[in-house]
């Protein structure tokens, strides 16, 4: 299915789903919240980033005071800061799935509306990105899966934020193995050389720009990113992190949850 046919079904879906029905809690399937599929309890009971690192989001241990984990004290996150809906534990991993997988779109666009109270909150008294760049699929697993959820994700913060979503900038022109199973340093090696810019990309137009992404584990692709996006340009922008749900990474490359 093409790019074009899949963004103009999907907008059918989303008025079918999430406008003509009354809101139905993805995970308890009883009465959600005005305008989202997720009841009051459930939203409280999905397990919270608390003290998160500003940089990387990943949980500061309690009573440091630190404002900076270690690895971006060390400079081994090339993001400004990251803003995370949830940690990636059950049942935010279980709707993942769903969303990435199984085509329930309504498990996305809970996570992302999620992620956009986050948002709110994480920038209040400051300037919001000026350009928001989905994490790309190399287009063979694109035709296999038949959308990218970080697009999706992406077009929903877009609209809701009034952000410019650039949907081809980024590409994935290298297919690489998937990341389940690897280590860090394999998966920084599978990754590089992966992405490219289209020409008429130029750093200098922005001074920040937010990547979307779902799950977020060693950062290792967001790394990739930023180091293609920053080439370049007399002024390469300051990129920031928006993802749906922070992991980390278990002895054998499993992402584990936090």
């Amino acid at each position: 299915m093409s790019t074009r046919l899949w963004n103009s079904l999907y907008q059918w879906l989303e008025i079918v789903q999430f406008r003509l029905p009354p809101p139905t809690c993805v995970l308890c399937q009883r009465r959600g919240q005005p305008l989202r599929d997720l009841c009051q309890p459930c939203q409280q009971s999905l397990p919270a980033l608390n003290q998160p690192c500003p940089g990387c989001a990943l949980p500061l241990p309690p009573g440091t005071g630190a404002a900076l984990c270690g690895q971006c004290q060390q400079g081994r996150t090339r993001v400004h800061t990251t803003v995370a809906a949830c940690r990636y534990a059950e049942p935010v991993s279980a709707l993942i799935t769903r969303f990435k997988y199984q085509r329930q779109l309504a498990a996305g666009r809970v996570l992302t509306s999620l992620l956009l109270d986050r948002i709110h909150a994480h920038y209040r008294g400051h300037n919001l990105p000026q350009l928001l760049l989905p994490v790309p699929l190399h287009p063979q697993r694109l035709r296999e899966r038949g959308y990218n959820q970080s697009l999706l994700i992406a077009r929903d913060l877009s609209q809701a934020l009034r952000i410019p979503l650039a949907t081809g900038l980024l590409q994935r022109h290298r297919r690489t193995s998937p990341q389940q199973g690897l280590s860090a340093r394999e998966r920084r090696h599978n990754l590089r050389n992966a992405f490219a810019l289209s020409q008429t990309w130029t750093s200098n137009h922005y001074q920040c720009v937010a990547l979307v992404d779902d799950v977020v584990t060693t950062m290792s692709t967001i790394n990739e990113i930023v180091s293609v996006l920053q080439r370049g340009g007399e002024r390469p922008p300051e990129i920031h992190l928006w993802c749906l749900a922070r992991a980390w990474l278990d002895q054998d490359g499993q992402a584990r949850p936090l």
